[in-house]
């Protein structure tokens, strides 16, 4: 490495992982308004990070209130971090669906 390179280092942490999680599904259940729900969790959560597989989808259920999420394991997801997209790994994406325009 050359001399002022910045070096990020990450610790995979089960507990702040379920924290975070909560903490976003907790903002996005207070509107009330969810119906369904798409949940992409990269394959290195599950049994790998927590004690199991379903850990993610069970918090997504319970907090938003859903029976319908759908989704998958996945390697990761590509986002941008200070303007430039990197591969992100243990992440889970959540795209909450409403209801649709007239129907409350």
């Amino acid at each position: 490495m050359d001399v002022g390179t910045t070096v990020r280092f990450q610790i995979r942490d089960a507990a702040a992982a379920d924290e975070d999680l909560s903490e976003l599904l907790a903002k996005l259940g207070k509107s009330g308004r969810s119906t369904g729900a798409l949940l992409f969790s990269c394959n290195g959560r599950g049994r790998a990070m927590f004690p199991s597989a379903d850990h993610d989808v069970v918090e997504v259920r319970q907090t938003l209130g859903l029976d319908a999420v759908a989704g998958f394991f996945a390697a990761g997801e590509i986002g941008p971090v200070a303007g430039r997209n990197h591969v992100h790994g243990f992440t889970a994406s959540i795209l909450a669906v409403g209801p649709p325009p007239g129907i409350s």
